[in-house]
């Protein structure tokens, strides 16, 4: 029955669509004097467009009746915006808040990958997400996660098998597999890895790539296997050699990295059609000063590339690449998804409108979004069930040279140090043993055993107290790093008792300042603004302890990563990336 309403609904819109076109009915809704950017030609033309229901009926100037009429005072009409790759978790917001920040700034449509709640709550956390961010204001798109967990040499709090990949597939709002990064896994043909690649080919459905430095034959093995989109290159001719492969480049510019400036040299009119943009990881703080996508634009034509192609890279190329066939475009059949802009040079967004109807209008929303609210299983996953003591975080080494994780600023590479350090009587290593070492701490928190595991790490610069994160890429448990063992102590203590997020406790041991990230210990459903407001009091906590690097937290959360060398820290031991083995 819902079958049949659903096809009737739909003949009726397409009937009524055929009419606007021809000229029979007049527009639902009509944008009249706007500047029409076309994605297929690269032109801007004058023009009117005329919207039946939620898709567009007609463009063109003998469009000029509508119940309802818009004059966008020559405003240039674009395609809505699409971000090609971006984990929602990195924001540290719901869906429904992202929303609430992109939407004006001229964002219609995210392709996500719900990676980090994955590796605390499995397919859970991926059902959870697609439930967060249905009937929203923008649409989300999810490919499911790869690689949960991203290695065995870490415990993490959830798993999803080439079952549940198969499984996931079948959502409307899936429309891949989420980024390999088991790229070796890929070239030895490891039967589960291929098993995710089938299921997602076999849905019909793309299979997102991650192949840093990967070339040569390597590179051909990993594309033949289906996988033609990396966001992951570097250097030009990296990224050159992946396009001549076939795969398709997202350009990256998030809050940790950019390839701009690197990447946008590469596109010309013979392969515009293969780059799409992605912001991988934003802050909201930046989302709430610079903004989306737009933003991106505005830097890009700062460094010199054509407006058109960006704006074409920016949606119909993702909305090509990811078969979302109904977007992308300012043309007849097509989502009345727009995004009006007053120049092509600075972008300021003026109106967006969504399924035919205002969305945003000059940086504000026309409606709030529905808040989704959180199942209790998702506010409950920093499972430590004891109180930490400063004797938990006793370290020995029987070597006189002590193995140390060396901060590289700027970078999620480490240096792989052995330093003399003192010891103290009873032949234990002080929290804080020589100028700029601290302890670095990873606490199992997924209820999974409680391991832990203490070492010492260069160029956080604490000089007291202590900072905690329940962000601890890609597994997400506990990373304390200090100059005190009862403050590293008092830091996770109180971090489990929020339940997740970031802590900084001062010399006296108490908490100086703190972000609860209820949700999975991962995102927050305050408003963006508390939550920039609240990051910007624990940075400024962090850096009165002596913290030198611009965020502190961001870098401690990698630390924890075992796939990226040259040293990390895990529940299970000090690892050494580059030989895959512990120390």
């Amino acid at each position: 029955m819902e079958m049949d309403i659903n096809h009737s609904k739909l003949f009726e819109e397409e009937k009524k669509r055929l009419a606007v076109a021809q000229g029979h009915d007049p527009a639902d809704l009509l944008l009249k004097n706007g500047r029409l950017i076309n994605v297929f030609t690269l032109e801007v033309k004058k023009a009117n467009v005329a919207i039946a229901g939620e898709r567009i009926a007609g463009v063109g100037s003998d469009y000029t009746e509508g119940r309802e009429v818009i004059d966008l005072e020559e405003g240039y009409v674009a395609p809505g915006l699409i971000d090609a790759h971006l984990h929602i978790e990195s924001t540290l917001l719901l869906p429904s808040e992202l929303a609430r920040l992109i939407v004006p700034h001229g964002t219609t449509a995210v392709i996500h990958d719900p990676h980090e709640i994955a590796n605390v709550m499995g397919a859970e956390g991926v059902a959870l997400m697609l439930a967060a961010s249905e009937g929203l204001p923008c649409d989300f798109f999810a490919t499911v996660p790869s690689c949960v967990p991203t290695s065995l040499m870490e415990t993490a709090g959830g798993e999803i098998n080439a079952a549940q990949v198969t499984e996931l597939m079948a959502h409307p709002r899936v429309v891949g597999l989420g980024e390999m990064m088991n790229y070796p896994g890929v070239l030895e043909g490891n039967e589960e890895v291929l098993q995710k690649i089938f299921a997602a080919r076999k849905a019909g459905k793309v299979v997102d790539g991650h192949a840093p430095a990967l070339g040569g034959r390597s590179l051909q093995a990993y594309t033949g296997s289906g996988i033609l989109t990396d966001h992951e290159s570097i250097t030009a001719e990296e990224a050159r050699e992946k396009l001549r492969n076939g795969m398709k480049i997202i350009i990256r510019h998030g809050s940790a990295t950019s390839s701009l400036a690197d990447l946008l040299p590469l596109i010309n009119p013979a392969n515009c059609d293969m780059f799409m943009f992605g912001s991988d990881d934003r802050e909201a703080g930046e989302l709430l000063e610079k903004g989306h996508l737009d933003d991106l634009l505005k830097t890009a034509v700062e460094m010199g590339a054509e407006p058109l192609t960006l704006i074409k890279a920016a949606s119909c190329n993702a909305a090509r690449h990811f078969r979302l066939y109904d977007r992308g475009a300012v043309a007849a059949g097509y989502r009345a998804d727009l995004v009006i802009f007053g120049d092509l040079k600075e972008f300021p967004v003026m109106l967006v409108f969504k399924d035919g109807r205002p969305a945003a209008r000059a940086g504000r929303m026309e409606a709030a979004p529905a808040v989704y609210e959180l199942p209790r299983s998702a506010c409950s996953t920093v499972k430590i069930n004891r109180l930490l003591r400063e004797e938990d975080f006793t370290l020995t080494c029987s070597s006189e040279k002590v193995p140390v994780i060396g901060i590289i600023p700027g970078q999620l590479i480490t240096e792989k140090l052995f330093i003399n350090v003192p010891r103290q009587k009873d032949g234990t290593i002080s929290a804080r043993p020589g100028p700029d070492l601290n302890k670095i701490a990873v606490i199992e928190r997924h209820g999974k055993g409680g391991g832990m595991t203490t070492a010492l790490i260069k160029g956080l610069s604490l000089q007291k107290g202590a900072i905690a994160s329940s962000v601890g890429h890609d597994s997400h448990n506990i990373i304390v790093a200090g100059a005190s063992e009862k403050a590293m102590a008092a830091a996770v203590n109180e971090l489990a008792r929020l339940g997740g997020g970031f802590v900084v406790v001062g010399a006296d041991n108490l908490a100086a300042a703190s972000l609860p990230l209820p949700a999975a210990g991962l995102m927050t459903a305050e408003k963006a603004e508390t939550v920039a407001q609240k990051m910007a009091a624990v940075l400024s906590a962090a850096r009165r302890l002596g913290a030198t690097l611009p965020q502190p937290f961001l870098t401690l959360s990698f630390m924890a990563l075992p796939v990226i060398p040259s040293l990390k820290i895990t529940d299970r031991g000090l690892v050494d990336v580059d030989n895959f083995s512990f120390l």
